[in-house]
């Protein structure tokens, strides 16, 4: 195979930091990503931030149909260029972050693989994460995001965006990568995760909405309790009371289940 990542610092000779791109290295690394995700020829898979095309080969050579998002024009270039001979590749330039992932391969299962641009990271796996139908998904992290993804009760990195995860997946930590592994060197650690579609999530719809907007209203002030940041809900003590809590307790020590429980308390009752 082609060496991309040679062929364009080449090209190139740097990367944009406005695009926080720091293309993975390390030839195992990516093979392992590859090997996570699962990827049949049957498979249809949505790549994000192909960057200079490293992961995008690999992926391509599995036979898999492919949709790779890439925001910068310039890569755009060089990716038509030298992936133009994979025919089940298409290079789309579009920004990740704000994309429609249920247009790509409508009604189709899919496979969402990437390392997302450190910025946009959380705001990127909230978008991919609501795609209807997913198969797996992997991702590479800031190893500091990646430790509030998977964060439990009771620690400090638990934030409802732990629990969003949690409620729609299984996520599985794979690696920590050091900033060796990159180039430029990144001058943090990152982590790759995956996820894997939780089969027993309980809503839809306004229903499945309204619970994540109760999610955000939880945790709006970690340090305060649950009774302060809920308390435009109507009986909310005793709403707290029902769910077997009290007006001290607070959302980073309640377990997925426990918000379940109390959301469909207050659901009852209320408007969202």
């Amino acid at each position: 195979m082609i060496n991309l990542l040679e062929a364009f610092k080449n090209e190139a000779g740097l990367t944009k930091k406005k695009f926080g791109q720091h293309f993975l290295t390390n030839k195992s690394l990516l093979q392992k990503i590859v090997e996570e995700a699962e990827i049949e020829a049957t498979d249809n898979v949505i790549e994000i931030g192909p960057g200079c095309g490293v992961l995008t080969q690999l992926i391509a050579e599995t036979k898999a149909n492919t949709i790779a998002l890439e925001i910068d024009t310039e890569l755009i270039e060089f990716l038509h260029r030298y992936l133009f001979f994979y025919k089940n590749v298409q290079i789309l330039n579009q920004d990740a972050s704000n994309v429609d992932y249920n247009k790509l391969f409508e009604n189709e299962p899919v496979i969402i693989i990437g390392n997302l641009p450190y910025n946009l990271s959380v705001k990127i796996l909230e978008k991919a994460a609501m795609r209807k139908n997913i198969k797996n998904m992997v991702f590479m992290f800031q190893k500091e995001v990646a430790d509030r993804i998977i964060a439990k009760p009771n620690s400090k990195a638990y934030t409802s965006l732990s629990v969003f995860i949690s409620y729609l997946f299984n996520t599985t930590k794979i690696k920590d990568i050091s900033g060796a592994n990159f180039w430029p060197n990144a001058n943090v650690m990152s982590t790759v995760l995956k996820f894997s579609p939780n089969n027993e999530k309980c809503y839809s719809g306004e229903k499945e909405q309204a619970f994540f907007k109760f999610l955000r209203m939880a945790f709006r002030q970690k340090r305060k309790t649950l009774k302060n940041n809920l308390q435009e809900i109507d009986n909310i003590s005793h709403l707290l009371t029902q769910a077997g809590l009290t007006n001290t307790s607070r959302a980073e020590e309640l377990s997925l289940e426990k918000f379940k429980e109390l959301f469909n308390i207050i659901y009852d009752t209320q408007t969202f």
